[in-house]
């Protein structure tokens, strides 16, 4: 009974400890909860001063807690419109790709406050670039440019791999081993890193194996019911799970098909989702894989539920796009939609706008350049949003509180400062002999005059052949031995006099002077020789035996 009672009293203090450090923890929460909500008010009230101070670019009154827009820096590298912006996974490096022909590699981590690409190339020749893309690992890049062939770069931009070209004299697109026209498109697959797909002109959606760049692994023909029966593609996507491939084509219409399946015909079909004859230049899946949107060339986004395609769920008019490789993209949190305006150039700005996804109100509008904002990016992991415009501008949005890393590592980066020794030459370099003066003076041959001389006889005479055989027309037959043999000449010239050789022109140089004796001929005095000792006593004596 004792030791009952003795177990129950020990249990008792056990139960009353156990509530005491509840409650010790609950109070330490409350207070740890308190200084945060005090160190966050205190966060606000900065942003808010910081707000106030730099309205800078924007329409409305920037919220960092939806935008992260309260500081911005320019990239300013590219000479035409920036068509493709892509961030690694890790948010460290950006590549862009412009109209110009050239990508351009930043490494955040590496630029100082000149803001310049560590390297910069021209992958396709000259073909404008559509889109970029990283692979899941971050380790490739996947270029779409204005050619039939889709490219593979790494990181540091080597070229990887070239995709098959198919043949443009096949009708059926299904016998071709690659793309006939220009790329529009092109997206990784969702969860297989081997995987990506491609829309091109030639109207056909064609899955790729990275290994396999001599032919596609499965082809889908999309039949449009205009006449001819072929579409260009405009853009392609995939569903998250990777279930679905959706592609949208200039006819207007958004096609579904099953990954998986034999691509015969469309699992769904929205046949006027756009404008016909319009580029519908981007299509994107929500997280929870049936939300669609999609950006037309008719100056819209749509919202489309694939549960149910015959109307869309929302739509917002009156968003200007005049590229085709205007894009649509969700907020990290899925909240908002934002995309970018067209302008025409020098007239208005162009403006990054934020549509609320329920309503798709637009609940904030950011003037960024004077020119079409063409390509948006907000990346999750930095909480950074970038844009490329139609100047060749790129901008980067950050916030200092929340965001992290990206272009906040370069900003607090100096320049490098310019030793003593550094000289950059800004003029151009011209080689002696690439001046006019140092330039034959003999016209350039054309191809006109070319044709003339061709039919000049003398100009265009050609040296008669040795005649093989009996001979004929006055000329005595001879075999090729022999001509040979008669072009080995014995040179004689060493075994002439040279004193004799010269004495030959002594006549006629004194009759027909050509040098420097009829140059000086009138002011030349008469050349007096010097006489030998010897001569001149034999001179000596024969003058007086003559005396005598």
């Amino acid at each position: 009974m004792i030791l009952c009672n003795a177990l129950i009293y020990i249990q008792k203090d056990k139960n009353e400890l156990k509530r005491q450090r509840v409650e010790n923890t609950s109070t330490d929460s409350c207070s740890e909860h308190a200084k945060h909500i005090t160190k966050t008010s205190k966060v606000s009230d900065d942003n808010d001063s910081e707000d106030n101070d730099n309205s800078g670019h924007a329409d409305l009154e920037p919220e960092s807690d939806i935008l992260p827009i309260t500081h911005e820096i320019k990239l300013k590298d590219h000479t035409r419109t920036v068509s493709a912006l892509t961030l690694d996974p890790a948010g460290a490096r950006l590549i862009t790709g412009g109209y110009d022909y050239d990508v351009k590699f930043w490494d955040f981590a590496g630029m100082d406050r000149s803001f310049r690409p560590f390297r910069s190339i021209e992958p396709c020749g000259g073909n404008q670039i559509h889109q970029l893309q990283y692979s899941l690992t971050g380790d490739r890049v996947l270029i779409i440019s204005g050619s039939a062939k889709a490219k593979l770069y790494t990181r540091d931009g080597n070229e990887v791999c070239e995709y098959m070209k198919g043949d443009p004299y096949i009708r059926d697109m299904r016998h071709t081993d690659g793309h006939i026209a220009a790329l529009t498109s092109g997206i990784w697959h969702p969860t297989d890193q081997q995987t990506f797909a491609t829309s091109s002109q030639d109207g056909s959606l064609r899955i790729w194996d990275v290994e396999r760049h001599r032919k596609q692994k499965s082809v889908v023909v999309y039949k449009s019911r205009e006449r001819g029966g072929r579409s260009p593609g405009t853009a392609i996507t995939y569903s998250p799970d990777g279930k679905l491939i959706v592609g949208a084509f200039q006819d207007g219409s958004i096609n579904l098909w099953g990954a998986g399946g034999s691509f015969l015909r469309p699992s769904h079909a929205i046949t006027d989702a756009h404008q016909k004859f319009t580029e519908t230049s981007s299509l994107l899946f929500s997280r929870d894989n049936h939300t669609l949107v999609s950006r037309g060339g008719d100056d819209s986004v749509k919202v489309w539920d694939i549960r149910n395609l015959k109307s869309t769920v929302r739509t917002a008019y009156n968003l200007e796009s005049v590229n085709p490789e205007t894009n649509v993209i969700f907020s990290p949190d899925e909240r908002y939609i934002l995309t970018g305006t067209s302008v025409p150039k020098g007239k208005g700005y162009g403006k990054l706008v934020l549509l609320d996804r329920e309503t798709l109100e637009i609940q904030k509008t950011m003037s960024i350049t004077q020119s079409s904002v063409v390509r948006v990016l907000w990346h999750p992991r930095i909480n950074q949003i970038i844009t490329g415009s139609a100047d060749g501008s790129v901008a980067v949005f950050y916030s200092p509180t929340h965001s992290t890393r990206g272009a906040k590592l370069c900003v607090v980066r100096e320049e490098k400062r310019r030793a003593v020794d550094d000289y950059e030459i800004n003029r151009p370099v011209i080689t002696p002999h690439a001046l006019p003066m140092f330039k034959d003076d003999q016209p350039r041959s054309s191809k006109r005059k070319r044709e003339k001389l061709r039919k000049d006889p003398k100009v265009s005479h050609r040296p008669d052949m040795p005649v093989k055989g009996p001979g004929k027309g006055g000329r005595v037959g001879i075999n090729e031995q022999q001509s040979v043999i008669a072009s080995f000449a014995k040179d004689t010239t060493r075994d002439e006099d040279p004193r004799e050789a010269l004495l030959k022109y002594a006549k006629q140089a004194q009759e027909e002077p050509m040098w420097i004796s009829n140059t000086y001929q009138k002011t030349q005095p008469k050349t007096i020789f010097t006489k030998d000792p010897e001569d001149q006593e034999e001179a000596e004596n024969d003058a007086d035996a003559r005396e005598d």
